[in-house]
């Protein structure tokens, strides 16, 4: 690591990248702490200044799937929505409700995150799911990955947990709440995929930042998924705007990425203003969650649960239009099939 730190820690000037091979066993040495706790951070920290290259990440990434247990699931096909493990403070997100949706119209979904992680740990899924009652089976390591693996193929939807699908990722937790800052392993383990489908595994995630989008489709397109939707939303979660259009990025493999403006005017779910939403707490977020599934009121949390379900389905191929599939989502909402559904997590 001596070794390293004397190439990526030199300054903004000094500084050279290492090929993917060299950040694969870089990572290696924090993940297996090998290296200190002062090596480990001054890597990250020196990573994030200089800027991460795509063979840097593509080698992070290499050694964070050699620590994780990564499960293929009986299920032909399923979706990964991929919200950032730090959770969100501004504004409620939706990924377990759109999964529950997307269960109820045949298509296999996980979630998949962490109590919370530094640096904003802010208020996650998890949190919010357990707040509700629902014991999601989380602490088990691998046994945990694998029931949720076979809860997934029987009930269309699961959560999976970074204390059990990479430990060795979780265990730094303590150290990046040190640093402070965001380094590339937020951006990283979110896109693990900890179960994947017998034949596709689509991938939905977000960014902030512009150039991330391009980053994300090439872990996904090395990871041998199937697709990918990456759209540019609050915090970096999945969720569109309601209230603006969002700008997207589609890739599947065999075809090129191409730019996606999700345009809730045109679907009849625009919103006037962005909504005013209270401070955020797990019984705040959870009373949300049961308003996006109330078949008949037409919020921002409703309007938003369809407009990404409806986009996903059309992503994987289950509708031919992302109208349709926002139809489809309309259906399971008011079926009250999805409700029902949420109580699938439970473990």
């Amino acid at each position: 690591m001596r070794q390293v730190l004397a190439r990526v820690a030199v300054g903004p000037r000094g500084s050279r990248d290492l090929d993917r091979a060299e950040a694969r066993e870089a990572t290696r040495l924090c993940l297996e702490r090998e290296a200190s706790d002062i090596q480990i951070a001054v890597f990250l920290i020196a990573m994030r200044l200089k800027r991460e290259t795509a063979d840097e990440n593509l080698g992070v990434m290499d050694a964070l799937l050699a620590a994780s247990e990564v499960v293929v699931a009986e299920t032909p096909d399923l979706v990964s929505l991929a919200d950032p493990y730090d959770g969100y403070a501004r504004g409620p997100h939706f990924a377990p409700v759109v999964a529950a949706i997307l269960a109820a119209c045949g298509q296999p979904a996980v979630v998949h995150g962490a109590w919370t992680t530094a640096p904003k740990e802010g208020l996650t899924a998890r949190q919010v799911l357990e707040h509700r009652g629902l014991a999601l089976g989380v602490g088990r390591g691998r046994e945990s990955v694998h029931a949720a693996a076979a809860r997934l193929s029987a009930r269309g939807l699961a959560y999976v947990d970074l204390e059990d699908f990479c430990p060795a990722l979780h265990a730094l937790g303590g150290l990046r709440r040190e640093i402070a800052k965001r380094v590339c392993l937020a951006t990283l383990e979110k896109l693990v995929t900890p179960l994947r489908g017998r034949e596709r595994t689509h991938l939905v995630a977000g960014h902030v930042h512009a150039g991330y989008e391009a980053l994300m489709v090439q872990v996904a397109d090395e990871l041998g998924l199937h697709s990918a939707l990456v759209l540019e939303a609050g915090e970096g979660h999945v969720d569109p705007w309601v209230h603006r259009d969002t700008a997207c990025t589609l890739w599947r493999r065999g075809s090129a990425a191409e730019p996606l403006a999700l345009q809730p005017k045109s679907y009849g779910l625009l919103i006037s203003e962005r909504p005013d939403w209270p401070p955020m707490e797990a019984s705040v977020v959870s009373d949300l969650w049961d308003e996006a599934l109330h078949r008949k009121r037409r919020t921002a949390a409703g309007q938003t649960v369809r407009l990404l379900s409806g986009t996903v389905l059309f992503q994987t191929g289950r509708a031919s239009t992302i109208m349709r599939g926002i139809g489809l989502a309309h259906q399971a909402i008011t079926s009250g099939a999805a409700r029902d559904n949420l109580a699938a997590f439970a473990g």
